[in-house]
């Protein structure tokens, strides 16, 4: 059992917290940091969790094993850093860094600290995504030609005071909160980026952040990609992969249909209810030396590097090649 604490316990820190908390034997959280305890105080004490706003203090506190990070972006590399040189274990929600030099940086510290490292993609852990992984890497889908998706939301309803709203914290729109999942399945399935030309802009927004940014991708195996994200729709999830013997496709986060050149679609249902408790557990795991994490150390240093590639993009106004 690691014991662990959950640094930000805002609305998402605390779904990270109920996935868990009580429910799983791997991984509990004894210690929650937040800017201010007073807001969450009945919750933790609900939770058996200690409540201070002094991130230092956790980091020493012999009790806690593992950093569990739900913070602002802009904070991550710094926090993680401070893990790292602590002893500590460190989870943290995604997207890990904003650019590559804070990603090799923080990752350098950690593997100097021989600290356990994992990254918040829970999408790695829906059935329905590992089963279309599974089908590339079994050959059902062929040669993979081209993958496509789509993560939007309704961002515009969040309160102008929450840091997400701030474009210091969202740069790239929604493709910071949303898309960035599907922007690492991406790469989980079809490998590498090489090339990537994006595009964004604001026009319903209420805060200074996009509502609109997309990209096309290249991929360095010749796969080519299409990303996108709506900031200010309703929810909507879509994910497809093209390949020379059929496709797969995700109409949401559960239901997936697949089709090969005979026969009709197939259509199956999956449950991704376990998704934060399964991702906990497995970074769980890693701190315990039982198992790596299943996101590389080499492939969270990419992922922060596609997506500063995918920044520059859009400053620049033309396609960027990613380091």
């Amino acid at each position: 059992m690691i014991d662990a604490a959950m640094v930000g316990v805002g609305r998402f820190g605390q779904q990270l917290v109920e996935s868990v908390q009580g429910k799983s034997d791997r991984i509990r959280f004894v210690r929650g940091v937040t800017r201010t305890p007073a807001k969450v105080e009945a919750w933790c004490k609900d939770k058996s969790i200690a409540l201070g706003a002094d991130y230092d203090a956790a980091l020493k506190d012999p009790a806690v094993k593992a950093i569990v990070l739900a913070t602002p972006h802009t904070q991550h590399a710094e926090q993680i850093i401070a893990a790292a040189r602590a002893g500590k274990h460190v989870f943290v929600e995604k997207p890990f860094t904003l650019d590559r030099a804070s990603a090799r940086e923080a990752i350098a510290e950690c593997e100097k600290a021989k600290v356990a490292v994992g990254v918040g993609y829970n999408r790695r852990f829906y059935p329905s995504f590992r089963e279309i992984k599974r089908m590339i890497d079994a050959g059902e889908l062929g040669t993979v030609l081209h993958i496509e998706g789509n993560a939007s939301g309704n961002l515009a309803a969040m309160p102008p005071t929450v840091w997400r709203a701030n474009r210091k914290e969202s740069p790239g729109g929604g493709m910071t909160s949303l898309g960035v999942h599907l922007f690492d399945a991406m790469t989980w399935m079809c490998g590498p980026i090489r090339i990537i030309d994006a595009k964004s802009s604001k026009r319903v927004m209420p805060y200074d952040v996009d509502d609109v940014t997309s990209m096309l991708i290249t991929f360095v195996s010749g796969a080519t990609g299409y990303l996108g994200t709506v900031a200010a729709t309703p929810w909507y999830l879509g994910f497809r992969v093209f390949g020379s013997k059929g496709w797969a496709q995700l109409v949401d986060g559960d239901t997936l249909v697949t089709m090969g050149m005979q026969g009709p679609p197939k259509t199956v249902k999956y449950d991704s209810s376990a998704s934060l408790k399964d991702e906990l557990e497995a970074f769980a795991d890693a701190a315990e030396g039982k198992k790596p994490y299943p996101i590389s150390h080499e492939e969270i240093v990419h992922g922060a590097s596609a997506f500063q590639s995918m920044l520059d993009s859009i400053r620049r106004g033309s396609p960027c090649s990613v380091d």
